[in-house]
Order: structure tokens, then C-alpha cells, then sequence
């Protein structure tokens, strides 16, 4: 009997892993953000920054807030106030089906967001920048 139940429950964790629910929820959430981004109101998008004064040239996990003249950046360690964000030039060097990544020329910034709000991400660093 015991071991029934354990292979029942090993079937039910491996269906729920296979369905994996964060996908649709974090979906749904990011075409939420872009919406409200459309709706000319501001969004938090979460990105993955390096950059040598912001981040001291380490990952972080963060959002960039984005809807108003100025970009702002708020990391999620140590929960610190949101920074103006004003970013080079930033290329493109690799992309996938989820993430795309940046570059400025010199190196000093990195960035990483996905790929449905990439756009909007560039497009906001465009328009604060110049």
C-alpha cells in the first residue's frame, strides 16, 4: 500500500513539474506590464544588470521603471530606492526564446531582459537618453 501511494504521488509531482504553472503566470504578468506600458502608464520590468557604477560590475537582479521621461533603476537586494538609469548605446550579442541581451561598446553596462519586452525596454532607454 505504501508504495502505491508513493508512486501515485511521484506521477502527481511530475505532472505538476511537466505543467509547469510559472509560465502562463509569468506570461500573463508581462503582457500585463505591456499594456499598461501602451496605456502610457508606468511598469516595473525586471532585468538582470551589470553595470560599474550601479551594480559595481556584478549581476543583479532588478526593474528598470519604465512609463516617464527618465528610466529608473531599483535593485531587488537590500531593497534600495530607485536610481536614474541613464544607459549608452547598447547592442545586441545574443538572443534566444527567452532573454535578450545588451551590451554598451565599452563594456561597462550589461543587461539582460526578455524577450517579449525588450522592445519596450530599448525604446525607453532611447527616448531617455536623447
Amino acid at each position: 500500500m505504501g508504495e502505491l501511494l508513493a508512486g501515485l504521488l511521484r506521477v502527481t509531482l511530475e505532472a505538476l513539474a511537466y505543467l509547469a504553472p510559472v509560465g502562463p503566470v509569468q506570461n500573463r504578468l508581462r503582457k500585463r506590464r505591456m499594456a499598461r506600458l501602451a496605456q502610457g502608464k508606468d511598469v516595473r520590468v525586471p532585468v538582470d544588470l551589470k553595470d560599474a557604477e550601479l551594480t559595481e560590475n556584478t549581476w543583479e537582479n532588478g526593474h528598470l521603471l519604465l512609463g516617464g521621461a527618465t528610466v529608473f533603476w531599483q535593485p531587488r537586494k537590500g531593497h534600495r530606492a530607485a536610481i536614474p538609469f541613464t544607459s549608452p548605446t547598447l547592442e545586441m550579442t545574443s538572443a534566444d526564446s527567452a532573454t535578450v541581451a545588451f551590451r554598451s561598446s565599452s563594456g561597462r553596462t550589461e543587461l539582460r531582459v526578455h524577450a517579449e519586452e525588450a522592445p519596450a525596454v530599448l525604446k525607453a532607454l532611447g527616448g531617455a537618453e536623447g
